[in-house]
């Protein structure tokens, strides 16, 4: 007979072992460190979608100005606005689909994306 799972447990031991890796301390769980390059280029990953400066800002939520000094190289995107950069220059199909539907789900889900070569493209 096998014994029934209690997801409550699972959550807060989870928890504790995340509380102890932030302190340093050596825990069980495999920890996946994402590594997003330095610089990023923005107007290419732009050009790439066939935006223009005033609608790849309204549709991914920067400033007009902040997207202007990225570009110019005045300034290097940070914080989230450097992962969502990095997502749409690796995998812009998956990011406008969620993006634009934002208000109802999709009853496809990301299995509609996959690849063959594990990379996702919408299909």
């Amino acid at each position: 007979m096998t014994k029934k799972r209690n997801i409550g447990d699972e959550i807060i031991q989870g928890m504790k072992e995340a509380i102890d890796h932030a302190r340093g301390k050596k825990v069980k769980a495999v920890v996946h460190k994402v590594e997003i390059p330095d610089e990023i280029d923005v107007r290419a990953i732009r050009k790439n979608l066939h935006l223009t400066s005033t609608e790849f800002a309204a549709k991914f939520g920067f400033s007009s100005r902040t997207l202007q000094h990225w570009e110019q190289g005045n300034r290097q995107p940070h914080g989230p606005a450097r992962v969502l950069l990095f997502l749409l220059q690796r995998e812009p199909a998956i990011i406008e689909h969620i993006l634009a539907n934002t208000r109802t789900r999709s009853s496809r889900g990301a299995a509609a994306y996959k690849r063959k070569d594990g990379r996702f493209e919408s299909i």
